[in-house]
């Protein structure tokens, strides 16, 4: 898989290009001057410890990168590195070598591997020919991010162990049951071949977002239940089953009419039926792009 080479700079604050501040919480200590950044994570998420070390910056777009457990875990590792002589001399730095490392075992983009790494954070699956089989998955006790792009899988009972944080899914038979009570999902994208039950999203506690308006939903007021959600994106028609039905979710702080042939006066009518001012509405069309660090 090639080597990963860490460089230690005896001047790492000269010739710095300008970054944005980190979030609260994400304290940085180490760069290798290309817009990366090593730091200590004071605020992590579930399943996170505090004082780990991540990996941040200028070519983590899917989000920080777990890297130790701490920084006296990182400094042992890279003395037992110096102590086997696994270093090449550069001048006035050092590069330590790490031959039996994945380069990126955080991510990966595309169909899921014949060996998943354990240290697997993230996987993108696109195109994919056939159902997805999300068993190999559970060889990755640290995924945060699955998401099926394009792509259809018939069994989410694999996601049932995982951390999985954030989920998109083309769902072939409509059953949400190995959801429920999932402890670590936040955000739900679904498409769905055949009508789905959103029942067993009810006993999941943390879910904060959710996608629906590729979905085939008979009963949507179910999500009058989920009280701990803000962000959800439905049909004009999903919408008006649940405006009809006075069961919008509480909580809602942002909403998403999912319509792409929607007409200004028809968003704005249903803006309103929402309880929103839109007497000074503007149209704003675009594309935004997030980065992590």
């Amino acid at each position: 898989m090639g080597r990963r080479r860490l460089r230690h700079h005896p001047h790492p604050h000269r010739h710095r290009p300008p970054l944005r501040s980190p979030p609260p919480g994400w304290l940085r200590f180490a760069t290798s001057q290309d817009g990366n950044f090593l730091a200590v994570d004071t605020a992590p998420a579930r399943n996170g410890r505090p004082g780990q070390i991540i990996g941040t910056g200028r070519d983590y777009d899917e989000g920080p990168a777990y890297v130790a457990d701490s920084i006296t875990s990182l400094l042992g590792h890279h003395l037992e590195l110096l102590d086997q002589g696994t270093y090449e001399k550069h001048g006035d730095h050092i590069s330590l070598l790490e031959p039996d490392c994945d380069p990126a075992p955080q991510q990966i983009i595309g169909d899921i591997p014949d060996e998943v790494p354990p240290t697997l954070q993230a996987i993108h699956i696109n195109n994919a020919t056939g159902l997805v089989d999300l068993a190999p998955l559970t060889a990755a006790p640290n995924l945060r991010r699955l998401h099926l792009n394009r792509s259809t899988t018939a069994d989410l009972t694999p996601v049932r162990e995982l951390p999985v944080e954030s989920l998109r899914v083309a769902l072939d038979d409509g059953d949400l049951t190995p959801l429920a009570g999932h402890p670590h999902l936040t955000s739900l994208d679904l498409t769905t071949i055949v009508p789905v039950d959103l029942a067993p999203l009810r006993t999941v506690p943390h879910l904060r977002g959710l996608d629906l308006s590729r979905a085939d939903v008979p009963a949507p007021t179910v999500l009058a239940d989920l009280t701990n959600l803000r962000y959800l994106s439905l049909t004009g028609r999903q919408w008006a089953t649940l405006l009809n039905e006075g069961k919008v979710p509480p909580t809602l702080t942002a909403a998403r009419l999912a319509d792409t042939e929607a007409t200004l006066d028809e968003a704005l009518a249903w803006a309103a039926r929402l309880g929103l001012n839109t007497e000074n509405a503007l149209r704003v069309t675009g594309t935004h792009e997030t980065a992590g660090g």
